[in-house]
């Protein structure tokens, strides 16, 4: 398992459980897009199936996005993750591309933070 991004400035978070197994892991930082909207890029965030609706979701998303406007280019067909995802803020911003290594068609979703 690979617990590191090659994009400059990007974060890795895993989250471990009492037994030293991994149970979550997010990555984010730099767009890898030309076109994209915003300067932070959530690349992905996995939970085990057991711990899905605990909320260590939440967790990795706050602490990998945090405050940040920030994109994320999730499966067409994932209506789990897209619910996921509206309820911290993003909405579909109309971008898609197809996922070169499953060829699954994918639409970006976009959060816009309030002002600090």
């Amino acid at each position: 398992m690979r617990l590191e991004v090659d994009e400059p400035f990007s974060k890795v978070v895993a989250a471990i459980d009492e037994d030293g197994t991994i149970i979550g892991l997010a990555s984010a930082g730099a767009p890898r897009d030309g076109d994209a909207p915003t300067h932070w890029e959530l690349y992905s965030i996995n939970v085990v199936a057991a711990q899905q609706g605990s909320g260590l979701a939440d967790d990795l998303i706050g602490l990998t996005a945090g405050d940040n406007d920030t994109m994320v280019w999730v499966l067409a067909d994932n209506a789990r993750a897209q619910g996921f995802y509206s309820r911290h803020g993003f909405r579909i911003e109309g971008a898609t591309m197809v996922h070169e290594a499953t060829g699954g068609c994918q639409i970006r979703m976009v959060r816009r933070c309030v002002e600090r």
